[in-house]
């Protein structure tokens, strides 16, 4: 599917984006100790998109951004549901390009988010999907920067790519 730049930024602003959670469940215990934010797109004509039709485009248009900032009301709201229900703090993880991690003018509020999540009683970790390289020296640095600041990483997909 295409979507074009206007059209994407259409639907953030009439907040057609929607966050589902799927379950992290202990493999040892049985229990459910977190969730993964997966944004879906409910689309006036299309119906429901799941991330593989929308994310490229989001990512090509740099609107990633633009689409976490959306939903960060919304996905801070249920997850201090999420975490009342449980009766404890429980993980949330979020996929993040690597692009977007790497622009400066984001990562206040990547840091934001992490600090809402938490007051919600949620243990944010990012993931970094594979479809970029990592490894390179740059983003090691601001990894680490990121991470001395209490943000928490993993590898989305990892081996897949």
């Amino acid at each position: 599917m295409h979507f074009s730049a206007f059209r994407l930024q259409q639907a953030i602003r009439n907040r057609e984006f929607t966050p589902f959670y799927q379950p992290i469940v202990c493999a040892t215990g049985g229990e459910v100790v977190g969730c993964e934010m997966l944004a879906r797109w409910l689309h006036p004509q299309k119906g429901l998109l799941s991330a593989g039709n929308f994310i490229p485009a989001i990512e090509a248009t740099g609107l990633g951004g633009a689409l976490l900032r959306g939903l960060a009301d919304e996905v801070c709201g249920d997850g201090q549901d999420l975490a009342r229900s449980a009766g404890r703090r429980l993980m949330m993880t979020l996929n993040l390009s690597l692009s977007l991690v790497m622009t400066p003018l984001f990562r206040p509020h990547l840091l934001a988010l992490s600090i809402r999540l938490e007051q919600a009683g949620m243990t944010p970790v990012f993931e970094i999907t594979e479809r970029e390289d990592i490894r390179a020296f740059p983003q090691a640095a601001v990894f680490r920067q990121l991470a001395a600041g209490g943000l928490r990483f993993a590898v989305d997909d990892f081996g897949t790519g």
